[in-house]
């Protein structure tokens, strides 16, 4: 299995989406995703785009075989920084991997000083798990179709239950945290 995530964050609650796909789907997920594309345009960014192209990406990605995907929500309480609430979503989305089996982990990119807090993180929790089968990365996500995948599923999740109910037959929704 291959994993793809993104991350969002409203207010005091801080969401990271793992999006799950076999990878023999892999090629014909990123094919439907691409073809999402308008013009010059070089990514699909949810939070960006009107609400029919939102309607259109959440569609695609509900029916895409072969993929499932599950939001970690954690509810940052007052004096927990972002940078302890990603490290704690990071953990537990990195023991989610590893139950489910996965083998290639692809995240969006971060600036170069949270792209090493995170491979130092995710290399320890990984360690701890004894999980050696798990590659991981960064990648920017006009390269990576399936990260807008994991942006779209965590942003419907954020964006309330109308949204979300789009992707309900692919997603489970995690609470983390006390």
């Amino acid at each position: 299995m291959w994993a793809f995530s993104d991350e969002g964050e409203r207010a005091a609650v801080m969401l990271v989406a793992v999006v799950v796909v076999s990878p023999a789907e892999i090629g014909n997920a990123r094919t439907s995703l691409r073809d999402l594309l308008l013009p010059g345009q070089r990514r699909v960014h949810t939070a960006k785009e009107p609400p029919r192209r939102r309607k259109a990406a959440l569609d695609v990605v509900a029916r895409i075989d072969g993929l499932s995907a599950t939001v970690l929500r954690y509810r940052r309480p007052a004096g927990v920084d972002h940078v302890t609430g990603r490290r704690i979503l990071l953990e537990v989305s990195t023991s989610l991997i590893v139950q489910q089996g996965v083998t290639a982990w692809t995240l969006d990119d971060m600036p170069p000083s949270e792209r090493a807090r995170d491979r130092n993180i995710i290399g320890q929790a990984l360690a701890r798990s004894a999980a050696r089968h798990v590659t991981f990365d960064h990648r920017r996500s006009h390269i990576e179709p399936l990260l807008w995948a994991a942006d779209a599923v965590c942003w419907a999740v954020g964006a309330g239950v109308d949204w979300r109910r789009r992707v309900e037959a692919i997603l489970t929704v995690t609470d983390v945290g006390p």
